[in-house]
């Protein structure tokens, strides 16, 4: 039996927030801030990057923002339960924006719908799924080449070096990039690849 999609889990829960926190049982999310508290289990929520969308339910979409703590992030509940979404059996949820509306209840479907590509020299592929990865890594490349970034970082993971393989065929068929190797042992080794891309006409100085 394959092991289940670390990108998709369910609803264990849907509790108001406050000292006295309890179930609410089913719930209809509307567009705006997340005022309640969604434990889900199975999806890694505390490694998704701020911009994450989550599908919750049948209908119900969420956006992550940033940690609940953040100066300025997500709803006060003086103790107790604090609103957004939380893996199971961690303590800090992630504060989300509703974008579209539905109802969400315990034993609900959760899974990752998109997540906003980094513009910055590291893309990190541990948060996508392994089909889209040359989806993924071709959007990246054309996005950091755009913004004139000379070398990136692609962190595959080591694992028994699939992903890896992948990323280098990619990486060997795309015409903006110049080479790439291993990246050094302080910034992920055999886990990494450092890519050197060619400059694209136009392109603003990183």
């Amino acid at each position: 039996m394959e092991d289940p999609s670390p990108l998709a889990g369910r609803v264990l829960a849907v509790r108001a927030v406050g000292p006295e926190a309890e179930d609410t049982g089913p719930r209809r999310l509307e567009p705006g801030p997340l005022t309640v508290s969604i434990v889900v289990d199975g999806l890694p929520v505390g490694d998704l990057p701020a911009g994450a969308r989550l599908r919750i339910g049948p209908t119900a979409m969420v956006e992550l923002t940033a940690p609940v703590g953040t100066k300025g992030v997500g709803i006060p509940s003086h103790g107790g339960e604090r609103a957004g979404v939380l893996e199971a059996g961690q303590s800090d949820p992630m504060a989300a924006e509703v974008l579209e509306a539905g109802p969400v209840e315990r034993g609900d479907g959760v899974s990752l719908e998109a997540v906003a590509l980094p513009l910055t020299d590291v893309l990190d592929l541990h948060s996508f799924r392994p089909e889209d990865t040359q989806r993924v890594v071709s959007e990246y490349l054309d996005g950091a080449r755009r913004a004139g970034l000379g070398e990136v970082r692609i962190v595959h993971g080591r694992g028994r070096g699939v992903q890896r393989a992948l990323v280098r065929r990619i990486l060997t068929e795309w015409p903006g990039v110049v080479g790439f190797d291993d990246a050094p042992p302080t910034r992920g080794g055999w886990g990494a690849t450092v890519v050197r891309l060619r400059p694209m006409e136009g392109a603003r100085p990183a």
